[in-house]
């Protein structure tokens, strides 16, 4: 019996931000910088020009602050930033190293020294920014955690049950509709139901929502810039699902182009027979792909400077032949020449002459018809023992899956900005085939 199955899940993402109108929406990812702009005496600096800048692609954001000396820059792109604080009659302040990851919203304060503007006083950001905007708690987990620890089937959700209130019933990371595929219905976070979670990725709902909570795109770590699970005190905008929120963000070109190639391989050459069994099973494991990031311009012509437009591309493949040992119970060498004494003798083949069973089950030589020899011979040749049966051989369960993601960045100007991404994964599945005679 053979039968095939084909799927192909897509998630299209796209995201305009205006930073003169916000946007708000039940799905979207949003980052920001806020804080208050101070003089030396602790009143408030009102009219200040601050300015955040990506380090990677160069990108500057700017605003002012209030009257109470606030200010906030919201819906930026997540990354490292320089901030900075300028207003006559005080030095230049710059502060660089801020880390904005994804749904994050640090507070960076500025307290301006009195001079002048030409001067500047540069601060390095710490380690950890103090964010206290919001209460959410979470965890994040980096692109490099993902992709550079081990794991089974490279899924990043296994880095999931790390997380405190997380547990999860997978039983094994190779599971295709489970491990490496689609499937987080499986996860427990903070005593909510299974499948109850939220996932968005760069913004968009990854969900399917009538699949038991499966991801559509499977994002592979290479492709994840980093992500987050909010599991208690998330705001209204992650108001979708009743469970906890997964926040993942797609890498990003730079003004540089990088890139990267890999092949991850598992074989039973490696392996060894398993316990009663004559045959080892069959296990050809190759995960191969690679992603390419950068700036796209044309010297002189389109995106010169290369601050305008960036692409991200990468593309993900496994190839799985895995064999599953199975039992049969064939005719044996007996049975094969016209014995079946060793059947109890409900079972034992009917003499078409008398109509009634052959004594002692033998059947005479000229009474096996031809016909009745060639259907016995369409069995395999008993080639095991028992128990569970006497014929043993390994079935093939072939699976393909093939992934692309695009990512675009344009940003044409300070109060425009637009980001796309496209995801596919496409899945080719065999069940189960018998084995050739």
């Amino acid at each position: 019996m053979r039968k095939t199955v084909r799927l192909r899940n897509l998630s299209i993402g796209l995201l305009l931000c205006f930073c003169s109108v916000p946007v708000t929406h039940a799905q979207y990812t949003s980052q920001q910088i806020s804080g208050f702009v101070k003089d030396p005496s602790g009143a408030a600096v009102s009219g200040a020009a601050v300015t955040v800048k990506q380090t990677a692609t160069q990108l500057e954001r700017p605003t002012s602050t209030s009257e109470t000396g606030y200010y906030v820059i919201a819906n930026i792109p997540i990354g490292v930033y320089e901030v900075s604080a300028e207003l006559v009659g005080f030095k230049r302040f710059v502060k660089s190293g801020v880390e904005v990851t994804v749904g994050s919203k640090p507070t960076v304060d500025v307290t301006l020294e009195l001079g002048e503007v030409k001067d500047t006083v540069t601060v390095v950001a710490d380690v950890a920014t103090v964010e206290a905007s919001n209460g959410e708690v979470g965890r994040l987990i980096t692109g490099d955690q993902a992709s550079k620890l081990q794991l089974n089937g490279r899924n990043f959700t296994q880095l999931l049950a790390l997380v405190p209130g997380v547990s999860t019933t997978v039983r094994s990371a190779t599971d295709y509709l489970g491990g490496f595929g689609s499937n987080q219905g499986s996860l427990d976070i903070n005593g909510g139901r299974r499948g109850s979670q939220s996932w968005n990725l760069d913004g968009s709902d990854n969900k399917d929502n009538g699949g038991s909570g499966n991801n559509f795109v499977n994002v592979n770590p290479d492709a994840l810039a980093e992500f987050k699970v909010l599991t208690s005190n998330y705001s209204a905008e992650y108001g979708q699902s009743s469970g906890a929120v997964v926040n993942m963000a797609l890498k990003s070109g730079t003004q540089n182009f990088h890139g990267a190639a890999y092949e991850y391989i598992r074989n039973d050459a490696f392996d060894a027979r398993t316990f009663n069994a004559i045959t080892k099973q069959k296990l050809r494991f190759n995960n191969f792909g690679g992603n390419l990031g950068g700036p796209i311009y044309i010297p002189g012509k389109l995106n010169a400077d290369k601050t305008k437009l960036f692409f991200f591309f990468s593309g993900d493949f496994k190839r799985l032949r895995q064999g599953t040992v199975t039992n049969w119970v064939v005719p044996t060498m007996a049975q094969r020449n016209g014995d079946f004494s060793a059947l109890p003798a409900a079972q034992w083949p009917i003499d078409p002459l008398t109509n009634q069973p052959f004594p002692n089950g033998v059947i005479p030589s000229q009474r096996f018809s031809p016909n009745a020899k060639r259907l016995v011979d369409n069995y395999p040749v008993p080639n095991f023992a028992g128990p569970g049966g006497n014929f043993q051989f390994d079935a093939p369960a072939p699976i393909d899956v093939d992934q692309y993601i695009i990512k675009v960045d344009y940003n044409r100007n300070a109060r425009h900005q637009f980001a796309a991404h496209y995801a596919r994964d496409s899945l080719y599945g065999m069940g189960f085939r018998t084995p050739r005679i």
